[in-house]
């Protein structure tokens, strides 16, 4: 019996080792290097119905001298072996021997190591926005484009958008309409079969092999060589479709939080492709490395006075203060100078938490201390205070970490003890904010009355860079976890940038619109988040809108667990929303 000699592709565990398979085994691939023509021609003329029809097969090269490569939103790759280099929303994050070091140098070594990385790949990227339950949850695709050049460029094109026989078509905005749970998720349909070769185009590889979760693979008609526009990504391990289906790319970011959703019991079937298109790697890698130093960093003034004596000549304008308020803002203020330290540490909400902890006991310059990592109330000894504070030890994720606190006066009398009842209280009555944002350039706001200055930590100490903050009147960026139509459309399609720059950190967005300029949108935040963002805009010329209304004075907390949506931004863009919201538009 004639055999099939079958190329061995070596250099990445992505791609199965081929072995000499029987001819009567008819588990085909086109990496075919001697086969009797004679023998094959008869299947190519039933499946292709064009005797003539011959596909040039090129020779599989392997992978050499590279790694296997995964990025995923854990950093927590086990099939990379040296310290990674990764970068994700914006912010690089150097790991090394379980440490992070956060220097520019570094940076900048993370950078241009991606970039050679990327470079020496040759791959083609495609980004997409899935919507599940108005979450959205961004993944961004590799496409081995060498070893199934005809799939990828029929994924690239249907994802960027064609028109074919006079009809244009797209993933954007069409569903999933298969989910098999633990199994794989079925999309790219529509009214009829096509492809942009065509109705079908033929089987070209089956060197990627189906052994985890993110291949994405062709979808057929059951049998060999009927690929068209339906693609599939697997959610685990399916070697059923080995030899089977064309496996043409992976997801290589944004695949565990996508997948964890997915394993819910109760999870919406309705799943949609938000927005899809090229992802230039190398581009957006170089764009981040040009602007990401200059987001916030700046020359501080010559004679630049530190936080304290601020604080201090801020108390001298006011001679009935008897300096309680100001003693407190220094303690807060210094505890963010020290979570500063390890923000970025992998136990950095424990550290910091426990920190909060043994100075509130050894210093107590306030009633009540609400943590909101983990919803600790912390009493003072004494209670003949005056002030309640609300801190948020670190929010943020790996890349993006901050902290903020917000202060309100007690409104009962000094007879009741204090609860967290004390908190429910309004706009009008809170004292100061704080959000300290870390990072090369660690930066601070502080906002007391009618004032919000800004701080930038150099040798140890917070100097005054800018009084009087002002948001810029131009956006220059966006980001929005929100998923509504009136959003999309009427909003960010109008926005002069369609730079989107999504962080879960609150605090380093609320950052950029004072600074840069821009548009936030999120869905769930705690009330006393949404107070300090609030407040900050309403000093800083900018407007706002949660828990009802776009005034400061009128937030009003309800319970200490509440959850509330929050837009940031110029007055014409969040005035449209709250008018949408209200039904006036």
């Amino acid at each position: 019996m004639s055999k099939i000699k079958v190329l061995s592709v070596i250099g990445n565990p992505d791609l199965i080792h081929f072995r000499t398979l029987q001819k009567t085994e008819r588990k085909k691939t086109y990496e075919i290097q001697e086969m009797h023509e004679s023998e094959y021609d008869h299947e190519m003329k039933i499946l292709k119905r064009d005797a003539s029809l011959r596909i040039q097969l090129k020779r599989l090269q392997p992978l050499s001298n590279q790694e296997p490569f995964t990025i995923d939103d854990s950093f927590t790759s086990k099939t990379v072996k040296r310290p990674l280099l990764l970068i994700q929303n914006g912010t690089p994050m150097v790991h090394s021997n379980r440490r992070t070091k956060f220097t520019q140098s570094l940076i900048n070594q993370a950078y241009e190591s991606q970039l050679s990385f990327f470079n020496s790949r040759k791959n083609t990227y495609v980004q997409m926005i899935l919507s599940i339950d108005e979450q959205l949850y961004p993944i961004i695709i590799e496409l081995y484009t060498e070893y199934a050049p005809k799939a990828c460029e029929n994924f690239v094109k249907f994802c960027e958008g064609v028109t074919i026989d006079g009809d244009y078509y797209t993933y954007k905005n069409t569903k999933f309409q298969k989910f098999k749970p633990n199994g794989f998720l079925q999309g790219g349909q529509f009214a009829k079969k096509v492809s942009i070769y065509g109705d079908y185009f033929e089987d070209e590889s089956y060197a990627l092999q189906h052994d985890c979760e993110g291949i994405i693979g062709q979808v057929n008609d059951g049998f060999q060589h009927t690929n068209h526009s339906q693609f599939y990504i697997t959610l685990s391990s399916m070697s059923y479709f080995n030899f089977k289906r064309v496996a043409f790319g992976k997801v290589i970011r944004g695949m565990k939080q996508f997948s964890k959703i997915l394993k819910k019991d109760q999870i919406s079937p309705n799943i949609i492709i938000q927005e899809c298109g090229r992802y230039d790697q190398q581009a957006q890698i170089r764009m981040k490395l040009e602007k990401f130093s200059e987001d916030f960093a700046s020359v501080l003034p010559q004679n630049a006075e530190s936080f304290n004596k601020f604080i201090d000549a801020e108390q001298d304008k006011h001679s009935e203060a008897q300096g309680d308020f100001t003693k407190l803002m220094k303690f807060l203020v210094e505890q963010m100078k020290q979570i500063s330290k390890f923000a970025y540490s992998l136990t950095a909400i424990k550290k910091a938490i426990l920190q909060l902890n043994e100075q509130f006991q050894n210093n107590q310059l306030c009633l009540m201390l609400y943590i909101l990592d983990n919803q600790q109330v912390l009493l003072a000894d004494n209670q003949q205070g005056k002030y309640l504070v609300v801190f948020r030890a670190i929010e943020g994720t790996d890349s993006f970490r901050a902290s903020a606190f917000i202060v309100f006066k007690k409104q009962t009398t000094m007879f009741k003890n204090v609860n967290l009842n004390d908190l429910k209280q309004s706009g009008e009555q809170v004292v100061g904010i704080c959000y300290c944002v870390y990072g090369t350039t660690t930066q601070l706001v502080f906002g007391t009355g009618y004032n919000l200055s800004m701080f930038t930590l150099q040798n140890s100490e917070f100097k005054l860079q800018q009084k009087e903050l002002q948001i810029p009147k131009t956006e220059t960026f966006y980001c929005s976890d929100i998923n509504d139509d009136f959003i999309q459309q009427k909003i960010i399609s109008s926005l002069p940038t369609n730079n989107m720059r999504y962080t879960n950190s609150i605090f380093t967005t609320l950052h950029r619109v004072v600074r840069l300029g821009g548009l936030a949108m999120y869905k769930d935040v705690t009330i006393f988040e949404a107070m300090i963002c609030a407040f900050t805009l309403a000093r800083s010329w900018g407007w706002s809108f949660c828990a009802g209304t776009t005034t400061f004075n009128q937030i009003k907390v309800k319970n200490v667990n509440q959850l509330t949506y929050l837009y940031l931004g110029q007055q014409k863009w969040v005035q449209k929303i709250e008018n949408h919201f209200l039904s006036i538009v």
